[in-house]
């Protein structure tokens, strides 16, 4: 089957103008145009947005992408450095998760210590220390 951007976007839950990024980045290099020049995506363009999407809804970065792509059109070879590229991502978010879950134990602090303070005198609050 073969779609237009508004039609292949739509199946995505994508934009269309995503649609035109991916390929101006050269993430989608073969998408193909009829006689008028639209755009025309076929199942398997389709297929390559999913995996793009699914990627970059992990914050795999574009750079990273484009690598994976071009890295996409080898043989066996070159799946150690597809794996490299996203165990290199995998520590990223990990680190991430620490720093978040850092911050989250500190608002936590906060919010203990914010209520504290509603169960005292609210006229010593402004000696009391925030943070």
């Amino acid at each position: 089957m073969i779609y237009k951007i508004k039609e292949a976007a739509a199946k995505a839950k994508l934009a269309p103008h995503t649609l035109r990024y991916y390929e101006e980045e050269r993430l989608l290099p073969n998408v193909k145009r009829d006689k008028n020049g639209y755009r025309i995506y076929t199942e398997d363009d389709l297929s390559w947005i999913e995996v793009i999407s699914c990627l970059r809804d992990a914050n795999v970065s574009i750079t990273d992408l484009k690598e994976m792509m071009n890295l996409s059109k080898g043989d066996k070879e070159v799946l150690s450095e597809r794996i490299d590229i996203l165990e290199g991502h995998q520590k990223k978010l990990q680190k991430q998760q620490e720093e978040l879950k850092k911050t989250e134990e500190m608002v936590t602090i906060k919010i203990n210590h914010l209520k504290q303070l509603e169960n005292m005198d609210l006229s010593s609050l402004n000696k009391q220390k925030l943070c």
